[in-house]
């Protein structure tokens, strides 16, 4: 139903406007019937109608300044004015307040029937379209995220233009702060162990990969970060920019909770962008340089450590021949075990020999000496200064459950 006003300071004007309007069809209700200006706004404001016949001159207040007032307090009604003045600064002043249409008196009917008419197919095809909008606002909402997603992706992969960066930002509400922080996070792959790349397969690096999300999601400001994926399986992140040591702390956060909830500490990085629209690119880039070389040498490390697991109980077991297994230099590996474990080679390798000889001295009878021979010491007295600086215990005290 389609509320209508009438507005005219002529009884019999608005009599027949009243006639005409019964055969316009039935979803069309009169709301109110006003003879001047003052009366039809207020009346207007009230009723709220969706089509309002305005005459021109009426007192208090005339038509076209009562459709100025209106426009601002009831937008998007129709207004058709129904006058008896055929002036030209009329007419202009119509097409300027966006009038629909402007009938002259006396009405011809057929041309006011069909004048109302063309108003409810219009009035009717806005509120179609008010649903539509209605239904892609709330399919947008719903899936903003993974458009989100998508964009930031494509964003950082360099595939769109300034243009379709800035379009991009405004659609889907994706508030920009400059300067803005990346960062990105990789989980190495773990052949033989647990975390993403070992038991669990796919199912395991994917899980893996959500759990990083949530970590992140939750350790950057609310409302103020990004998170997302790449296609190379890098959680990353859009911030606003950080002091050095809120990111450290940041960092070192994010790094403890992975410890603690994927039990794989991830390779993380950042970088500063103090213009994102012309340097999120490069960022992504040199993020992922960075992380490309943080996993080769944590693969070297794990080759190494495996190498190690393996033949701890060779006494001969040294930094060279870890190397020469992996084919790198010696100094290399060294600087790789230092920065990815805290221990140099040889500090590694005496806690891999004091954790198997824990298990050996669990049996009563094993001897001292043939713990130590088994596993890889060939003096006692040199495996029990390498106990007791790992444990902080001697062979014997530990025996005695100290």
């Amino acid at each position: 139903m389609w509320k209508v006003l009438i507005a005219d300071d002529e009884p019999k004007i608005r009599r027949g406007l009243r006639s005409l309007l019964s055969r316009c069809g039935g979803d069309l209700e009169i709301v109110g019937e006003a003879e001047d200006g003052e009366i039809a706004y207020a009346m207007a404001v009230k009723e709220e109608p969706d089509i309002l016949l305005i005459d021109v001159r009426m007192p208090f207040r005339s038509g076209l300044d009562l459709i100025k007032g209106l426009h601002a307090a009831l937008p998007g009604r129709i207004f058709i004015i129904v006058s008896g003045h055929d002036e030209f600064e009329y007419a202009q002043a119509a097409v300027k307040l966006q009038v629909f249409d402007y009938i002259l008196k006396p009405v011809d009917a057929e041309s006011f029937i069909a004048v109302v008419r063309k108003a409810k197919a219009e009035l009717e095809s806005r509120r179609e379209a008010g649903k539509y909008a209605a239904w892609a606002r709330e399919q947008l909402d719903r899936n903003l995220p993974v458009l989100r997603e998508r964009f930031l992706k494509d964003w950082v992969g360099g595939s769109l233009s300034r243009t379709e960066v800035l379009e991009a930002l405004s659609f889907l509400q994706i508030e920009l702060v400059s300067p803005a922080t990346l960062f990105a996070a990789r989980f190495a792959e773990r052949a033989g162990h647990g975390g993403p790349g070992g038991r669990g397969g796919d199912k395991g690096k994917r899980l893996a990969l959500v759990a990083m999300r949530t970590i992140m999601e939750e350790a950057l400001p609310p409302g103020g970060a990004y998170v997302f994926e790449d296609d190379r399986e890098t959680v990353l992140a859009l911030g606003p920019g950080f002091g050095q040591a809120e990111l450290m702390a940041l960092v070192e956060g994010i790094e403890r909770r992975a410890a603690e909830q994927v039990y794989q500490v991830p390779s993380l990085a950042t970088r500063a962008v103090p213009e994102p629209l012309g340097g999120l690119c490069d960022a992504y880039e040199e993020l992922c340089a960075e992380l490309a070389d943080c996993g080769n040498c944590e693969a070297f490390v794990v080759l190494a450590r495996n190498y190690v697991d393996k033949h701890y109980w060779n006494p001969d077991l040294c930094l060279e021949d870890a190397a020469e297994e992996l084919q790198i230099s010696p100094g290399y590996l060294s600087r790789l075990m230092k920065r990815e474990t805290g221990f140099s080679f040889v500090e590694y390798l005496n806690r891999i020999r004091v954790k198997k000889a824990t298990l050996l001295m669990s049996d009563p009878s094993a001897k001292a000496f043939e713990v130590a021979e088994r596993v890889g010491y060939r003096s006692q007295h040199y495996f029990s200064r390498a106990f007791k600086k790992v444990t902080g215990n001697s062979p014997t005290d530990y025996r005695k459950g100290a």
